[in-house]
């Protein structure tokens, strides 16, 4: 892998996500990017969309100046003039309630501490049936390592990784109907020390990690590099769609009314 291109996961989920928008009919106006992830989600989606308005949010300072610096150089802004006003800030932190037609959250689940609070932040920015798309990590990413650092007696557990099937309910019970979810296996294999740790912290996994001791892990993976020359990881990709439920005050049940049927 290349050091200089380690946004290319990124990209390429992105690319996969952007493919399932083919046979969307509505056309989003206002879209919330959850996850800067150097620009490549807002391409894709300003390519489709090109009077959509975007709003992008990101803990990471770093992350919000490489997306925003990868526009400047862009066709898109040169164009239209439109810029992404950018916000740094927790996955839980309060989006703006109800103001988007369509949430799009590229790796950014993986930076909060609990899904939960995350689904519902998403669900609250969202209109009623408004879009959300989102990629995430699955419960088989780094199996192989963590399963080596375990039998060392280097306590790892991923808390934030989870089966498709259980974000889909998560999806179902806090605020959002039809989930669709798949996913996807890629294999890594690394030569450098230096390359695989750019890619955690791009990618946000090892922070995710929880280490009884975190500097032994550290040293018990350059010591591998250091002997077996290389390493290879599991990264299984989950793709995942859902439509905002319509919330109604405590007490109230929508009312729908049918044509009479003819005698």
């Amino acid at each position: 892998m290349n050091t200089d291109d380690h946004w290319q996961i990124h990209r390429l989920l992105a690319q996969n996500t952007d493919e399932r928008l083919q046979l969307l009919r509505r056309t989003p106006q206002q879209i919330i990017l959850v996850g800067a992830d150097a620009d490549e989600s807002r391409r894709l989606l300003a390519a489709r969309y090109p009077k959509a308005v975007f709003s992008e949010y990101d803990p990471r300072a770093d992350a919000l100046a490489t997306a925003a610096e990868a526009r400047q150089t862009g066709l898109w802004q040169k164009l239209t003039g439109k810029a992404v006003i950018q916000y740094q800030q927790a996955p839980t932190d309060p989006l703006p309630a109800a103001q988007a037609d369509m949430l799009w959250s590229n790796l950014g689940m993986i930076h909060g501490k609990d899904p939960i609070p995350v689904l519902e932040n998403w669900a609250n920015a969202l209109k009623t049936d408004g879009l959300l798309f989102f990629t995430h990590f699955g419960v088989d990413t780094l199996v192989e390592l963590r399963g080596r650092l375990n039998a060392q007696g280097i306590g790892v557990e991923a808390p934030m990784l989870f089966d498709m099937h259980d974000l889909g309910d998560m999806l179902f019970h806090h605020g959002f109907y039809d989930p669709v979810m798949d996913t996807a296996k890629l294999e890594l294999s690394y030569r450098k020390a230096e390359t695989f740790w750019l890619d955690m912290e791009t990618l946000g996994l090892w922070s995710s990690l929880v280490f009884e001791d975190p500097a032994t892990a550290h040293d018990a993976i350059n010591d591998w590099f250091a002997t077996d020359k290389q390493l290879t990881i599991t990264l299984e990709t989950v793709y995942g769609h859902a439509v905002k439920k319509q919330i109604l005050p405590q007490g109230e049940s929508p009312v729908q009314f049918y044509p009479k049927k003819p005698a």
